[in-house]
């Protein structure tokens, strides 16, 4: 995608610019300064543009001098904490390098049948090169009309060839949901017959329930969450499973050893963030009010556009083309592309509300 390698190709840049400073309190409260002071508005990656979180930042500055010991005494706590938030057991955790690693290693696990992995369309599917790897192929099935998970026509293509069937509630990159009541239904049935993958990035901004409990008792249905979306430590890289304690064990075969790739920083730091938990509300408030303001603009100048659930909004750009990121990109605001539904799309992650009203005056000259 031209706009995240044109964002590579920036923040090479303008690394050195930073190359010398250190971790310290006035890192965090200029990094914020330091993209305004290049005019650059990051759009593009479904970020937090709020985070860390004050907990977590003050955890990070602490942690760092614990950074030449391993992980392990801080591991087992770490998982105590998210245990506890979600009413589950320590051995129904599994940590890893955000969620992405947690879908990595679904695959690997799914992959001695090789098969097929049944996914909605269009989805999240960073991963989907990797499950290919494996031996993997990927059936994708349409959303239905509303642009949800076409759960019953899921279903349905279920075969014997079928390895893995994986749900994102809220979907990427339409930020619709399916009804949590009815996706459990979905899960209970489909795991009759294959493994089932929902993967919970954005349920916070929705206020979804998690279905870690169905996950729990299960050992064909597994849920992922992530640290990288309304706590914004995207950049720390953390993320687990839910699982049952025997798909628990089976995943952390494929790591070094368990929850390996979670650093002593990143611990403290998600660990802190569960404990901020006004920081959490703040940006779920502040993600709603981004999005009206979105709206209200796509309304003025007639955009098509799905309503959204999450800290992104996708919206058509027919009537622009597909310039339209170079365009923006001109203007040092960088957003996603998309070829979805026989049009052309863009995909806009919800910055800070001044960063947003920028947007939408960009929109406006550009339209």
């Amino acid at each position: 995608m031209p706009n995240q390698s044109s964002r590579r190709e920036w923040i090479k840049t303008t690394s050195t610019l930073v190359a010398g400073i250190g971790i310290a309190p006035h890192l965090f409260a200029t990094e914020r300064e330091r993209y305004r002071a290049a005019g650059i508005i990051l759009l593009n990656s479904n970020e937090n543009a709020y985070g860390p979180s004050p907990m977590a930042r003050k955890a990070i500055i602490e942690a760092n001098a614990k950074s030449n010991r391993y992980p392990d005494d801080y591991i087992t706590p770490f998982k105590k904490k998210i245990a506890s938030h979600w009413k589950v057991n320590t051995e129904n955790i599994l940590l890893g390098a955000g969620s992405s690693e947690i879908i990595g290693l679904s695959a690997i696990y799914v992959s001695a049948n090789k098969g097929h992995i049944i996914v909605g369309d269009p989805s999240y599917k960073v991963w989907n090169g990797q499950a290919e790897s494996f031996g993997l192929s990927i059936n994708r099935i349409s959303l239905n009309q509303t642009r949800v998970h076409d759960l019953d026509k899921m279903l349905s293509s279920i075969t014997n060839e079928t390895s893995m069937v994986y749900i994102c509630n809220p979907n990427n990159p339409t930020g619709t949901l399916n009804k949590v009541d009815e996706l459990r239904n979905f899960a209970e049935e489909a795991s009759k017959k294959t493994f089932v993958f929902i993967d919970e990035a954005y349920t916070e901004y929705a206020g979804l329930p998690s279905l870690a409990d169905l996950a729990v008792s299960n050992k064909n249905i597994l849920v992922a969450k992530t640290f990288s979306k309304i706590y914004g430590l995207a950049g720390a890289r953390v993320g687990y499973a839910i699982a049952h304690p025997d798909t628990i064990n089976s995943l952390s075969k494929y790591q070094p050893w368990p929850d390996a790739n979670v650093s002593v920083v990143s611990a403290l730091a998600a660990s802190a963030s569960l404990d901020d938990l006004s920081f959490v509300q703040s940006c779920k408030e502040n993600a709603a009010k981004a999005r009206e303001l979105c709206i209200s603009t796509f309304a003025n100048l007639k955009f098509d556009y799905i309503p959204s659930q999450t800290n992104f909004i996708l919206f058509n750009i027919d009537k622009i083309g597909a310039a339209f990121t170079q365009k923006m990109q001109a203007k040092n605001i960088f957003v996603q592309y998309r070829d979805h539904f026989g049009g052309k799309w863009c995909r806009v992650s919800m910055g800070t509300l001044e960063e947003m009203q920028s947007f939408c005056n960009a929109l406006k000259e550009i339209a």
